[in-house]
């Protein structure tokens, strides 16, 4: 029977801790308990009791004051053991310090852990007692102790003795250690504390406290020290008995680590019984309480179920349950309930506690509110599926109502491709702001049209795509027909009115394609021919146009592959001098010569390139490869003349388009006058205010400008004066009937006029008779060129035009 005096001012701690005792198994123990420091003092020094369990904060007075007494008094075989309501490490080392054999913090005792303090102090206490019998006693407990026991000289600190279990413990040898002094154990930080101990404790005997200790490896160790006085072979020495509380200090310390990351955690754990029939809940953190809203007392003992709320259906619920039941790790996200009602998606991990015997004993779980993510996946889902302006699918979405539509081959869909005439030009003349509100105004009444935007997708800037399925070909014409008459409905802003159209193109399941890819093209192609026959017009796909399709996809898959297999080639034409039909220059034109089809004529592969987007790559090729045929002509010693290539809309809009033009010229060392650049009026509308600038960039090169087909296009004189042309060319258009035709003619003499009033050479194109050529001479053209001066021919042929030295 071990007697343990409890000297707490809280009688119900007394209590608590004799509950603890009274069911251990492995000890029987006889608790009394007194609440004031005096009757402490008291009862220590009658010498009832096996053991102390004192209080630090006792009223007034300090717990402290009864284990310096003890120490003191001698009376360390009734050791003592301090209390504290938290844990401290400031109190802990002062605890040990002062000679308490250990330091417990209040609610963090169970059983096991109080009964295993009480006898250690007990038997440490009893050691000493022994100790004091005698000599001969001594030296059995010395030699057979579990314990690392060792003596020293009080006067030189050297070791005397060892036993066997200090030599185990701290590595060292007997012959190693009798060399040392108890400094050398030590670790270098606590050599000034323990001089200070030994000169305070003189010849007394009791504890000193926990110690950090080093092994021969390095490693370190804390140590509970008990010291007495010994006289041995005529020397006054100390024995020593370290308790190695290394794994007990580690264990604890580990566990506050952990209790205290557990409660920091960001996300909510939940611990439950696994042992009980309902795996009630024997814990929470903190995060759980934010996260659920619950309390901790108002969960503990119930079963985690009670967030399901009325959310039971869940299919992840089956995998939960099945995994409790076998005892296996899972995760799952669960849709549960906060305590005020409000529905979160729950990532929650569970994962089983196992004893030493591999019986499940609890039941961890890890939750993670994945709501706000949830909601952001969400959006981002909606908004990489849905355009922002009109709110309306994207087109992936329709090619999926597509393909599942098609499922059924005998089903039977339209897909209606309609774009905005013009629309480019609401931007330009009244901003983006306007365009996209005009934009969101078209759509709804697309979909009011269509009865919903089941059917409706954004395609691409001013274009849509919407779906009829299962019509008639004249129903699906009356829809398209809706459509386009609600798009020219005017639309009303502030201080401005819109006049919109609509080109449409149609194309219909199966009769022009079984796939939303074929289905989608021959529609967009429907809707070019639709604007090619004047705009605001419907026009279904047409069997030519396939025929069309299908060519443009045979030639573009080959005309990508031009350049690198060699195929295209550059032929010349002359520019002569009106007057002395003299050679002035030459247009660069481009020919392919397919090894696969032959000769491909321009008319037919050029409309290709540009639908594809293949003219700026072609066009850099024609630069660099003009600039190379310059170059050679140069070393020949040709002079005098000029060679002309023509830029696409395209390559006007390349940001690097100067840079390209001024990189073939160092390349090839051409003089920069003599290169020409050949642009339509069409491509001067694209984006004007850009190519502006690019124009004003590529002049300040010294390459000249020239403007083809002059009269065709928009013939603005203003766009003549913006730009800073330096020829004007005639479109043969206006060429073919002369003399004859006094219209032509009178329109061949303004653009003459209208050139060299702006100082400008004036060049006629498509001149096929002598007649012709002397009239425009006449009338004052500057230069001439067509078949009746010669054909496009390759550099080889042309070079026998020149003139001979």
């Amino acid at each position: 029977m071990l007697r343990v005096l409890v000297v707490d001012d809280d009688e119900e701690d007394f209590l608590i801790l004799r509950d603890l005792l009274a069911d251990y198994p492995q000890g029987r123990f006889e608790l009394e308990w007194v609440g004031t420091l005096a009757e402490g003092v008291e009862a220590l020094r009658a010498s009832r009791h096996d053991v102390y369990l004192v209080d630090y904060h006792l009223g007034p007075d300090n717990g402290m004051d009864l284990v310096r007494m003890a120490v003191a008094e001698g009376s360390a075989h009734r050791p003592v053991i301090m209390l504290t309501g938290q844990g401290n490490p400031d109190v802990d080392r002062e605890a040990l310090a002062a000679g308490a054999s250990d330091y417990l913090v209040k609610g963090h005792i169970d059983s096991e852990k109080l009964a295993r303090s009480l006898r250690y102090a007990a038997e440490r206490a009893r050691q000493i007692a022994e100790i004091e019998d005698g000599k001969q006693r001594y030296r059995q407990l010395f030699e057979l102790n579990p314990f690392p026991i060792w003596v020293y000289d009080a006067d030189d600190f050297r070791f005397v003795a060892v036993n066997d279990a200090m030599v185990a413990n701290y590595g060292y040898s007997r012959e190693e250690l009798r060399d040392m002094t108890i400094f050398d154990i030590r670790a270098p930080d606590e050599a000034a504390r323990l001089e200070s101990f030994l000169g305070e404790q003189g010849g007394r005997s009791g504890h000193a406290g926990v110690w950090r200790h080093r092994r021969k490896d390095g490693s370190f160790l804390w140590a509970d020290i008990t010291f007495h006085p010994v006289e041995l072979d005529g020397r006054t020495c100390r024995m020593v008995i370290a308790h190695d509380i290394t794994g007990q200090r580690e264990a604890q310390e580990r566990l506050l680590l952990l209790q205290r990351a557990v409660e920091s955690s960001m996300n909510g754990i939940v611990i439950a019984d696994a042992q009980s029939g309902d795996l009630p809940i024997i814990y929470v953190n903190p995060a759980f309480e934010a996260l659920t809203g619950y309390e901790s007392d108002e969960v503990i003992g119930r079963n985690c179920r009670f967030l399901q709320g009325g959310e039971t259906r869940q299919p992840e619920l089956e995998i939960l349950r099945r995994a409790l039941a076998e005892g296996n790790d899972c995760n799952v996200i669960l849709h549960n309930v906060r305590k005020d009602g409000e529905l979160f998606w729950n990532h929650l991990f569970i994962s089983p506690v196992r004893d030493d015997g591999g019986s499940i004993t609890h039941f961890v779980g890890i939750q993670n509110d994945l709501t706000e993510r949830r909601q952001v996946e969400a959006e981002l889902a909606y908004a990489a599926n849905h355009d922002p302006v009109t709110a309306l699918p994207r087109y992936p979405m329709l090619e999926t109502a597509i393909g599942r539509l098609l499922e059924n081959e005998e089903a039977e869909l339209s897909v209606l491709f309609i774009d905005i005439d013009h629309f480019h030009a609401i931007n330009e003349s009244m901003g983006h702001i306007i365009g996209d509100e005009a934009l969101r105004l078209v759509s709804e009444r697309l979909r009011d049209v269509l009865g919903g935007p089941d059917y409706l997708a954004r395609f691409a800037g001013d274009e849509f795509v919407a779906l009829v399925p299962d019509a008639p070909r004249e129903k699906v014409l009356e829809v398209a027909e809706s459509l386009r008459q609600a798009v020219a409905q005017p639309i009303e802003g502030d201080g401005y009115s819109l006049y919109l159209t609509a080109s449409i193109g149609i194309a219909r399941s199966p009769l022009h394609g079984d796939s939303g890819t074929d289905l989608l093209r021959r529609a967009e192609a429907a809707m070019s021919r639709a604007k090619r026959e004047g705009r605001d017009v419907v026009c279904e796909f047409s069997t030519l146009q396939m025929q069309e399709l299908e060519d443009r996809l045979v030639l573009g898959a080959r005309l990508r592959e031009a350049v690198t297999r060699d195929e295209l080639q550059l032929h010349y034409q002359p520019q002569l001098d009106a007057t002395s039909r003299r050679i002035t220059g030459f247009e660069a034109l481009l020919r392919w010569n397919s090894h696969d089809l032959g000769p491909v004529p321009p008319g037919r592969f050029i409309p290709i390139a540009e639908s594809l987007g293949l003219m700026p790559e072609l066009g850099l090729w024609v630069l660099d490869e003009a600039c190379r045929q310059l170059r050679a002509w140069r070393d020949q010693g040709r002079e005098g003349f000029t060679v002309a290539v023509n830029f696409s809309a395209h390559q006007l809009q390349r940001p690097d388009i100067v840079q390209r033009v001024q990189e073939a010229l160092e390349r090839h060392a051409v003089p920069r006058g003599m290169l020409e650049i050949e642009l339509t009026e069409s491509s001067l509308m694209e984006n004007v205010d850009r190519v502006k600038g690019r124009l004003a960039e590529i002049k300040a090169l010294g390459v000249s400008l020239s403007l083809d087909d002059f009269g065709t296009g928009y013939s603005s004189l203003a766009y003549l004066k913006q730009f800073s042309l330096d020829k004007l060319k005639i479109d043969r258009s206006f060429v073919t009937e002369l003399p004859d035709n006094a219209a032509d003619a009178a329109i061949a003499r303004t653009i003459v006029a209208v050139g060299h009033e702006l100082h400008m050479v004036v060049a006629a194109e498509g001149v096929e008779t002598q007649a012709q050529a002397d009239f425009l001479r006449e009338m004052g053209c500057d230069e001439l060129q067509g078949y009746h001066f010669g054909r496009p021919a390759p550099a080889a042929e042309i070079e026998a035009r020149f003139p001979r030295d």
